[in-house]
């Protein structure tokens, strides 16, 4: 029996050791919006299961600026051992061509999307808004819509909807997260806004909101006052593709990170979408868990920068030409060509 004891506390303790030995130190992840927003909320989740995995501590520090574009310049400054990762939203991350807030793209990342999520468009409830062409009325009189920033997923979908439907966007209010908007909303600081589902689903549930539309495929339903909110598919022509530039949070780590680490991460991250945690965080806001990694998520997130670059340049929203960073149209994407200009897809 002693022997068996000895002989588990070494395999315990061996363990241990080869998984910390991975990291060089502490790892941290910079989480590139403000703490409490749609960013932060979607991914401590999984990274606190990822660590729980590791058996390691693993810290979140908040870094917001230029729709994620600080972390990301920072986190490619440190050393690319692993200890320094970066998470976002891939609609902020697309956005950089257009607003030159960095020159990184997907090629310098390797990324980790647990989940995909829809926006969603909402009324301040005394705002006489309750479906889409209320809404569209309502714009057309020259009322501001809330957004979270520039570039953003709800924005740059929003943009697209309008587009669509044939209209001029809106002039916007700017309240620097979707969260942020759903407050300002609730406070009559702007009468109509879009945020992404999980960071505004508690005040929907409580009735301190209208929800107006989603931009899933499918209705969903606010469970907390049982209204359903239709598909922006059904509600306005020509937005099938709406879904496809639904959100995911990646977390990312240098292209050039050591593959051990890689490896280690990947196992994590497998394990920490399949854990009840994140499971039942993803079902209560409104999430689809997609558990992307390795070229699916190369593919997947080169195509959103396709789809929310070209959105906001054709809006005429910034300077940058995506065709200037060879960046195909969602017409012309073809990943077989798109890969090709990653070196890991060149050997």
């Amino acid at each position: 029996m002693k022997k068996l004891f000895v002989l588990v506390l070494a395999l315990m303790f061996g363990c241990t050791a080869a998984m910390a030995a991975v990291f060089p130190s502490t790892p941290t992840v910079y989480i590139g919006y403000g703490a409490g927003g749609g960013t932060d909320t979607a991914v401590r989740p999984v990274v606190a299961a990822m660590a729980e995995y590791l058996g390691e501590t693993i810290n979140c520090v908040n870094m917001a600026g230029a729709n994620s574009a600080v972390a990301c310049d920072y986190v490619l400054k440190q050393p690319h051992d692993g200890t320094s990762m970066f998470a976002t939203g891939t609609g902020g991350f697309s956005s950089y061509p257009i607003y030159a807030y960095s020159k990184s793209s997907w090629q310098d990342w390797i990324s980790f999307h647990p989940y995909s999520g829809p926006a969603v468009v909402f009324a301040n409830k005394d705002a006489g808004v309750t479906n889409t062409e209320e809404l569209f009325k309502y714009l057309a009189s020259g009322k501001k819509f809330g957004v979270g920033a520039y570039g953003n997923g709800p924005h740059t979908q929003f943009e697209a909807i309008c587009a669509a439907r044939g209209v001029s966007a809106p002039e916007y209010s700017l309240f620097g997260s979707c969260a942020d908007t759903a407050v300002g909303c609730i406070a009559g600081d702007v009468m109509v806004g879009a945020g992404s589902l999980s960071s505004v689903i508690d005040y929907l549930n409580g009735g301190m909101l209208v929800p107006i539309f989603v931009t899933c495929a499918t209705p969903f339903t606010f469970s907390g006052v049982g209204i359903t909110a239709p598909s922006v598919t059904t509600e306005v022509p020509g937005t099938d593709g709406i879904p496809n530039l639904n959100e995911t949070w990646p977390i990312m780590v240098p292209r050039d990170t050591p593959p051990e680490i890689v490896k280690a991460l990947t196992e994590a991250f497998n394990a920490a979408i399949k854990t009840e945690a994140v499971k039942k965080f993803a079902a209560e806001k409104g999430f689809n868990i997609i558990g992307l990694t390795g070229e699916e998520a190369d593919k997947f997130l080169s195509y959103s920068i396709s789809g929310y670059s070209w959105t906001l340049f054709n809006a005429k929203l910034g300077e940058g030409n995506p065709a200037d960073f060879g960046i195909p149209t969602l017409k012309d994407y073809n990943w077989d060509t798109v890969k090709l200009t990653c070196p890991t897809y060149k050997k």
